[in-house]
């Protein structure tokens, strides 16, 4: 798994030095309005109450739409996966959140909803109860084009799963079409 991991962080660390090497166009040229959607892919860790930290591949997707030039309403999931000796843990919030651009590229992300924890070993899947969950981000769109971005997004999920809270923390590649 620690390959898995170093390739990640390789290819996560590429990714970014392209974005900031192509250069951005002016801010100002972007148009934010109507059905946005977007993912973003990169690493993650999880930390819960009584148990070790655990890294690995995180993903996000939201979609949803503008309200005005800076704000928008989406649908967020986000979540890290982390597989070693034949068992995947996964841990995920998802549910409605607000997006705001506080300047023409960062832009600032909270919401609520609702967070779960999954294994799997040897094919048997186990589940455990929806709790509640928070998140929040933070985001730098370092390439903008008309009606795309791609960002630099900084993410935090926290959730209250059968009595233990169970945090995510992110570092994404996101790519956005507004």
């Amino acid at each position: 798994m620690r390959n898995a991991t170093n390739g990640i962080r390789r290819a996560g660390l590429l990714v970014m030095a392209m974005v900031l090497t192509l250069g951005a166009r002016d801010a100002a040229a972007i148009e934010r309005k109507g059905f946005i959607i977007g993912f973003g892919v990169g690493g993650g860790q999880m930390t819960c109450d009584g148990c070790e930290s655990l890294s690995g591949p995180a993903v996000e997707i939201h979609l949803g739409g503008m309200v005005n030039e800076k704000l928008a309403l989406v649908w967020d999931s986000s979540g890290v996966v982390r597989e070693e000796d034949g068992v995947t843990l996964s841990s995920a919030v998802a549910g409605p959140a607000v997006q705001y651009w506080v300047s023409p590229r960062v832009w600032v992300k909270g919401g609520v909803g609702a967070g779960r924890l999954v294994a799997a070993v040897n094919n048997v899947t186990s589940s455990s109860d929806w709790g509640l969950g928070f998140m929040g981000g933070l985001g730098v769109e370092a390439l903008q084009k008309k009606k795309f971005a791609i960002d630099l997004q900084f993410r935090f999920t926290t959730a209250s799963i059968e009595g233990e809270r169970t945090n995510n923390f992110f570092g994404l590649v996101g790519f956005n079409f507004y």
